[in-house]
């Protein structure tokens, strides 16, 4: 199985590390692609073995589509991780089991994905684990087109790996967190 994980980055220093170790076991290549950093962020996934690519940032569709555009032919299967994300040890070893094992008809693969806030998971209010479709067959997803809240879309069958959980823990300051808002 030949795995290609896709991580957008821009001043991503704070976060970057976490997020290649995450995925150290299960992924053929890295790309982290880069929109014009003014930190260490290249150089932490250089160092991490992570192929960097840079590109000008239009919107997140538009990037992590030339992303894919840019993949090796090799790539069998995609994972869209975010710079301020994790896997959870189990739901990689998860996704290293049974990702090999899929048939033909299923094209993308739905995560449990939770969030932390000021470093604390968080586990009320009946939202979370909210499932998203962030593993995908290469040639057969795309992030569809909008400036906001965009996801992959696939036309074929699904699954869901749910041993583990993809946690967005960000560690900036809640004055960024409150101006992103």
């Amino acid at each position: 199985m030949h795995l290609s994980v896709i991580i957008l980055t821009k001043d991503e220093e704070r976060h970057i590390a976490r997020a290649l170790a995450s995925v150290a076991g299960i992924a053929s290549r890295v790309y982290v692609v880069d929109s014009g950093s003014n930190d260490r962020t290249k150089k932490i996934a250089h160092a991490a073995g992570a192929t960097v690519l840079e590109n000008h940032w239009i919107n997140y569709a538009t990037q992590f589509n030339w992303a894919l555009d840019q993949l090796h032919a090799e790539t069998e299967w995609v994972l869209r991780l975010d710079a301020d994300e994790y896997l959870e040890e189990s739901l990689a070893r998860e996704i290293g089991q049974r990702l090999p094992a899929l048939g033909e008809a299923v094209e993308g693969v739905y995560l449990p994905r939770r969030m932390a806030f000021m470093g604390r998971l968080i586990r009320h209010g009946g939202i979370f684990p909210v499932w998203v479709l962030r593993l995908f067959r290469h040639g057969k997803g795309r992030c569809e087109n909008r400036w906001m809240d965009e996801h992959i879309l696939v036309e074929g069958a699904t699954e869901q790996f749910e041993a583990g959980e993809l946690i967005d823990d960000n560690h900036n300051s809640i004055t960024w967190w409150t101006q992103k808002h």
